[in-house]
């Protein structure tokens, strides 16, 4: 399977392009060319917001800096009818439960585990993840969400 990974030099990008790649897959890197690279996978440079005329082949694209609605609108823009799945990376920032953990909104403790069907933040701050979260999901193609709640790094 070819895997396309945006974002794949950073913190935490070497170990999932390694990984990917141990497990046979084809995998190319999509990043600025700012970080040497030294890993098992082509490189493919460029700026994200470039993503839509370049269109790099892939069966699976896994975006590890998507930070906003906008990202997100344009990374699907960009892969529709190329990728079959998209694996997109955030904040786990996005639901209530960790607003009212770190005291930035009110109320009571949300019940765990946390789902997608969770409530999100109400607070200006997490809107742009409310809205990557909701552009993810309105699309004909797989999409899987991963939300960390305190990448660290």
């Amino acid at each position: 399977m070819r895997i396309l990974v945006i974002g794949g030099t950073g913190f935490i990008g070497p170990h999932v392009v390694r990984q990917l790649a141990a497990m046979g897959h084809s995998v190319a890197v999509f990043h600025r060319g700012s970080t040497p690279v030294d890993l098992p996978a082509e490189e493919i440079l460029g700026d994200r917001r470039e993503l839509a005329s370049i269109r790099p082949k892939a069966d699976v694209v896994v975006d590890l800096i998507l930070s906003s609605g906008a990202q997100a609108r344009a990374l699907m823009d960009a892969f529709r009818g190329v990728a079959q799945r998209v694996v997109a990376a955030s904040s786990m920032d996005v639901y209530r439960a960790c607003g009212v953990l770190h005291g930035s909104e009110e109320g009571p403790l949300e019940p765990t585990p946390l789902t997608e069907d969770s409530p999100l933040r109400t607070n200006l701050q997490s809107q742009c993840d409310g809205d990557l979260k909701k552009h993810l999901h309105l699309e004909m193609f797989e999409t899987t969400h991963v939300a960390w709640e305190m990448p660290l790094g």
